[in-house]
């Protein structure tokens, strides 16, 4: 016995190949009507989701930061946030600035902002990957 997914135009050859060689077929729909309307599980918005890889593009320059996470996306780039808008708040006196953009600070995007005085496309960041928690 062989089960085969109908399409049309190649099921019906294919059954009659195997009734020449005395095989029984059954055939199944490809696409079901429980198929197209039951969606068990509500999709999760991005920044929701936790264990998770994602990127953070800049609007000044063509650079993008990839980030990895294991709390939700949305508390890590709140964090992100509050880091670059620190730097900008800040009155630096030109040395202070440039011992500033010398050091390493939490994160690659608050040093790129510092460096190279570039605005971040916050809106623009998105969860590219989840990790498997089983892993």
């Amino acid at each position: 016995m062989v089960t085969l997914p109908y399409i049309k135009g190649v099921t019906e050859p294919l059954e009659r190949v195997f009734r020449k060689h005395n095989v029984a077929t059954a055939v199944k729909p490809k696409t079901t009507l429980r198929s197209l309307l039951v969606h068990p599980k509500d999709k999760q918005p991005d920044l929701a989701k936790t264990d998770c890889v994602y990127r953070i593009p800049c609007k000044s320059c063509d650079e993008v930061y990839i980030g990895e996470t294991g709390r939700t996306f949305g508390t890590r780039l709140e964090e992100h946030k509050k880091e670059a808008n620190n730097l900008n708040t800040t009155k630096y006196t030109r040395f202070k600035k440039r011992q500033a953009q010398k050091e390493d600070k939490k994160s690659a995007v608050t040093d790129h902002v510092a460096r190279k005085n570039c605005v971040i496309d916050w809106e623009g960041a998105k969860v590219i990957d989840r990790e498997d928690p089983l892993d």
